[in-house]
């Protein structure tokens, strides 16, 4: 059986700095909505790019500012030049709540 596979985001600085970076999006006088959805079709994010430079960036929160949890996501993002759906994967750390 083979072992599995585990990747990490090089851009991340530490264990603490979970995010997801998108690149080449619209720069000058463009902008760009990233919207993100889990496999339910139920919207978790949504993002605005216009800030001029080639990147954006998720925090892997939702709309709340609540960390996600591990599993699939969907992004479609919109540009004036077009639209593309991509497939997010999110492995989260195991973290307890001990207050509730």
């Amino acid at each position: 059986m083979a072992e599995p596979i585990f990747w990490v985001n090089p851009e991340e600085r530490t264990s603490l700095d979970r995010r997801v970076t998108f690149t080449h999006l619209p720069e000058e006088d463009g902008t760009a909505t990233i919207r993100i959805f889990n496999l339910a079709g139920q919207l978790v994010k949504k993002l605005d790019h216009n800030d001029g430079t080639q990147f954006e960036v998720w925090d892997l929160t939702n709309n709340f500012n609540i960390p996600v949890s591990s599993g699939m996501y969907i992004a479609h993002i919109v540009t004036d030049q077009g639209d593309m759906v991509i497939k997010i994967a999110v492995v989260q750390p195991e973290e307890r709540i001990d207050v509730y």
